[in-house]
């Protein structure tokens, strides 16, 4: 059960569960946007049945790898770790934010980052958004923090670990929750800063690189709270980028200049929202984009919706139960027909944690897929390509620890859990989840899953032994890219991003330079770098990449 709004009066003492008997088992929850202290995190004795010799997973974790770090008892960092290659070395650095006020930032060694940890006034609750934001060809991250019911700060910070000048800002010292979303919506070359002001009413603020803030019709106002990260995306095919996001109560669609989208916005009786950022997708293949969200309250599950406001036929899905689980947008077997993936939290005792449908609203055969220990998923659901068999796997949390240990599930395209899980990492994963990537370069790919106790969290780096295909149709961290737009695309814009993250950066030209030569069946064959499609990785392919870098 979600909790109630709880007040700041009964703060202290809520987290005092005991975590040290065998086969002791909590269960994990978060409070909603619109409570009091929203993200407070509660955790319970769970009272389902324990089956003895809860499973355990036998995959190692990288050398230097579990870290803990600090963390708030009463705030748990949610939705995730962030993979990014900040040095140009054609690796990816292990990226961490924590409510202990710090940004940490290691190799695949485990070795931190020269600058790192960088310190805020504040708890950094989410993860940054990360990409070179002024286009100076070095990676900056953008942290939103938070006090307990204001205080919220953004943050720049560049590759060396130094908070840049003009930052951070304050939006009249109110709380500023999620992660923030970088989009170029000028078409000027430079990213910009789109953050949420938790205030009655809420409104939606855009900022430029160096920290001024757009006017005019900006910021736009909403209804009430602002309750997910934005999303952005030509939604209509007119050329321009629009922007999508919710509050507490409504759905918005507002153009780059902050007027709304005829259509928009639209309310859904008995729902409302926290946490579940959209995914925006072609899903009918008709040029534009569709919004796919979740939600929660009576009607709680996944709905979708057509760039004017109307609902896709077969939509929505309800889940039955309370969902913060942002949607997942994927392609599973490869057959260019996507998927939509979204999960739930769950009951005590055996759950259907997450669901598969095709764009009808069909349900995949071998899914939900269910857990006898009960529990639920509400974290980011990622999928990747990590045995190279064409198909990609997915990867979800769970809202239950039995002794101390949480879960990362994983299974495969027909519903079959993978071997050597679910992991068993120390601490819930619960409202986190996995970002994928080959973080040494080594050709197979490493999990990186955020997980926490009530004393400190822990950086986990499992490492897979499987070949991995790094590719578009991947959704392999929160909200799509560490740009945060949850923008899901394979148009021709994107060739040369070998790893999916929107960018087409040094880690895809390292991606590709490593698998150049290599042809079908050689075991360095990368078909994600294979532009046009012939089978081998060559010059063609090369020249592709270049002439969308830095795009």
């Amino acid at each position: 059960m979600k909790p109630t709004p709880i007040g700041a009066a009964i703060l202290v003492g809520i987290m005092t569960v005991s975590m040290s008997s065998a086969q002791n088992a909590e269960i994990v929850s978060v409070a909603d946007q619109a409570a009091a202290l929203p993200g407070l995190t509660t955790v319970e004795q769970y009272d389902g049945q324990v089956p003895p010799g809860s499973p355990r997973g036998d995959i190692p974790q990288m050398r230097g790898f579990p870290i803990t770090i600090g963390v708030n008892s009463y705030f748990a960092p949610q939705r995730g770790i962030v993979l990014e290659d900040i040095t140009g070395d054609g690796n990816l650095e292990i990226i961490a934010s924590s409510t202990d006020n710090k940004l940490y930032v290691w190799d695949y060694s485990g070795a931190a980052l020269p600058g790192f940890p960088v310190t805020f006034e504040n708890l950094a609750q989410y993860p940054p958004s990360v990409a070179d934001i002024d286009g100076d060809g070095d990676m900056e991250f953008v942290q939103l923090t938070r006090v307990y019911s204001n205080g919220g700060r953004l943050y720049v910070v560049d590759h060396q670990g130094n908070i840049l000048p003009n930052f951070p800002i304050s939006i009249d010292n109110h709380m500023l929750l999620c992660s923030p979303t970088l989009a170029d919506l000028d078409d000027d070359g430079q990213l910009e800063i789109l953050v949420g002001e938790r205030a009655t009413p809420g409104r939606l603020h855009v900022f430029e690189p160096d920290g001024t803030e757009w006017a005019g019709n900006w910021p736009v106002e909403l209804d009430y709270l602002p309750a997910v990260t934005p999303s952005v995306g030509d939604v209509d095919n007119d050329g321009a980028p629009e922007i999508f996001v919710a509050s507490y109560n409504m759905m918005y669609i507002l153009e780059t200049d902050g007027t709304v989208m005829p259509g928009w916005p639209v309310q859904e009786v008995n729902t409302n929202f926290s946490y579940q950022s959209a995914p925006l997708a072609d899903l009918d293949g008709d040029g534009d984009l569709e919004i796919v969200v979740g939600m929660h309250g009576d009607a709680a599950g996944c709905y979708v919706y057509h760039h004017d406001g109307t609902r896709l036929p077969g939509w929505p899905q309800l889940t039955g139960t309370w969902t913060y689980c942002p949607p997942t947008v994927t392609d599973l077997d490869g057959d260019g027909a996507l998927e939509i993936i979204d999960g739930r939290s769950g009951p005590e005792g055996y759950s259907e944690c997450f669901w598969v449908w095709d764009i009808a609203g069909n349900v995949r055969t071998g899914f939900p897929f269910g857990h006898d220990l009960g529990g639920g998923t509400e974290g980011p659901i990622a999928t990747a390509d990590v045995d190279g068999d064409g198909q990609r796997e997915i990867f979800a949390d769970c809202s239950l620890q039995v002794d101390g240990q949480g879960f990362v599930f994983g299974v495969d395209a027909d519903g079959y859990e993978l071997p050597g899980f679910p992991l068993r990492p120390a601490g819930f994963t619960y409202m986190n989840g996995v970002a994928v990537g080959d973080v040494d370069n080594d050709g197979d790919c490493e999990l990186a899953v955020l997980s926490y106790t009530t004393t400190e969290a822990t950086v986990n780096l499992y490492d897979l032994d499987g070949a991995y295909v790094p590719s578009v149709a991947d959704w392999h961290t929160y909200h799509a890219h560490n740009t945060r737009g949850g923008l899901y695309t394979l148009d021709t814009a994107m060739v040369g991003d070998v790893d999916g993250d929107g960018d087409v950066d040094l880690s895809d030209l390292a991606a590709l330079l490593a698998a150049y030569g290599a042809c079908t069946g050689d075991a360095n064959f990368n078909a994600a770098a294979d532009f046009d499609a012939n089978g081998c990785i060559e010059l063609s392919d090369l020249a592709a990449l270049l002439a969308n870098y830095g795009s």
